[in-house]
């Protein structure tokens, strides 16, 4: 049957295509071999006995039904095309998520799934009482089949010993203690070491994929303008941007480097009729790459550049390399400290007044955050004495308070304050400025 099937293809095809033999199906132009060629126009007049040399001498002879031996290849044609539109067996379902189970001390239970603890408490949510922190003290029995990684406070964890200290498997929290258990460890720690319960997920990324370069800065974009219009016309442009990228991003692991990148720009003009009008320029920009030694130990370098039109100072730039602690550390306040040795080249109007300079500069930062609700108050001071020339010595403060207004946004009150003992004859050696603004949040991500 195969065989006629094919054959049977070529008789077909011998009275849908002009020129071809209505037997063997060979087209006369390419293959004139057969002596019965018939155009399509006269299909109909068809030789009705096959000769003896036809490829369809057999199905002609066989007496086949032409009708049924083209049902049988249709069918043929289309079995892969059916069975691609049947619809695919169903997938076997999933299995179903073991929940976890929290038994408090007065024998309530609530299932759910704990999203973290530390040593204060835990942090589990449910459908029927949503997220809830509840404290240890509260707690009878604890099990969850999510791995989680048990940091206790003694330890000093870095990216390299990290994964080989810590623990790492499903919990069970019961008589004070915590007791992760994996398919090749098993480990019993008292609650009260416990520092932190943090998602295997989360702790293998930390660990294991520190992000790239243009990932995780956060920091603050401050913007402002004021403008009057009077017998004086005066505009006045503020702005800031100040970015640091520090990683590790999680502070249970020792802090390996930083980043800190700052621009600050104040441009304002005042004109009256017949009066010259009077211009304000100053910025200041900065950039900083420190490595740390220990927590608390960084070494570091330096770059800063400074522009004061009032000064008459054109650039001042310095370079320079150093030692920094970070003296106070907390949730709440942090205290850095730095001195280095640096070169200073300092540029004005007039450049018969340009001095080169080898000196240091002494800086201190120090951030607070006075409220939960996120006011903050921030504060940076330096002072750079040269070492060749003693007079030429120079400082600057700056402070802000941020209010939180809404979200990302804040409204921010700051001063600014600037000292060259060497400032040239007919220039004010200190420049003091007092801005207001808009400050936009930006998180590390």
């Amino acid at each position: 049957m195969n065989a006629n099937l094919s054959q049977f293809v070529w008789w077909t095809a011998g009275e849908r295509v002009v020129n071809e033999c209505s037997f063997c199906g060979k087209s006369v132009v390419r293959k004139p071999q057969c002596t019965y060629l018939w155009s399509f126009s006269h299909s109909s007049n068809r030789p009705q006995t096959a000769p003896k040399d036809c490829k369809l001498s057999a199905i002609a002879q066989s007496g086949e039904s032409p009708i049924r031996s083209a049902l049988l290849l249709l069918l043929a044609l289309l079995a892969p095309a059916l069975h691609a539109q049947a619809p695919a067996a169903a997938k076997p379902p999933a299995p179903a998520k073991v929940p976890d189970l929290l038994v408090f001390a007065n024998g309530e239970q609530l299932t759910g799934e704990l999203e973290k603890a530390n040593a204060a408490g835990i942090t589990f949510k449910s459908d029927m009482a949503g997220e809830i922190t509840v404290p240890w003290a509260k707690v009878k029995t604890l099990h969850s089949v999510k791995s989680f990684a048990i940091l206790t406070a003694k330890q000093k964890l870095t990216r390299k010993d990290a994964a080989k200290l810590v623990p790492q498997g499903a919990i069970r929290a019961e008589n004070k203690d915590i007791t992760v258990t994996s398919p090749t460890v098993s480990k019993t720690i008292p609650i009260a070491d416990a520092n932190l319960l943090v998602d295997s997920g989360d702790f293998d990324k930390a660990v294991n994929h520190p992000p790239n370069l243009l990932h995780w800065w956060g920091g603050a974009a401050t913007g402002g303008v004021t403008l009057v219009r009077a017998t004086q016309n005066s505009t006045t442009f503020n702005g800031a941007i100040n970015l640091v990228r520090a990683t590790p991003t999680v502070d249970w692991l020792a802090a390996r480097d930083r980043t800190i990148i700052g621009y600050t720009q104040a441009y304002g003009t005042t004109s009256q009729t017949g009066v010259p009008t009077v211009k304000t320029d100053i910025f200041h920009a900065n950039g900083e790459r420190d490595q740390y030694f220990t927590p608390r130990v960084f070494a570091f370098g330096s770059a800063t550049f400074d522009h004061n039109f009032s000064q008459s100072l054109q650039l001042q730039q310095a370079y320079g390399v150093g030692i920094g602690m970070t003296i106070l550390k907390s949730a709440r306040r942090e205290f850095d400290f730095k001195g280095n040795i640096q070169y200073t080249r300092e540029g004005f109007a007039v450049p018969t007044t340009n001095v080169n300079l080898a000196g240091s500069t002494f800086s201190e930062t120090y951030v607070v955050h006075v409220t939960k609700k996120g006011l903050v108050f921030n504060e940076f001071g330096s002072i750079t004495p040269s070492w060749n020339i003693s007079a030429d010595y120079s400082a600057h403060v700056n402070a802000a308070l941020i209010f939180p207004v809404y979200k990302g946004f804040a409204f921010n009150v700051g001063a600014v304050d600037d000292y060259l003992n060497n400032a040239p004859a007919g220039s004010n050696k200190n420049s003091s400025q007092f801005t207001t603004g808009i400050t936009y949040t930006i998180k590390p991500h």
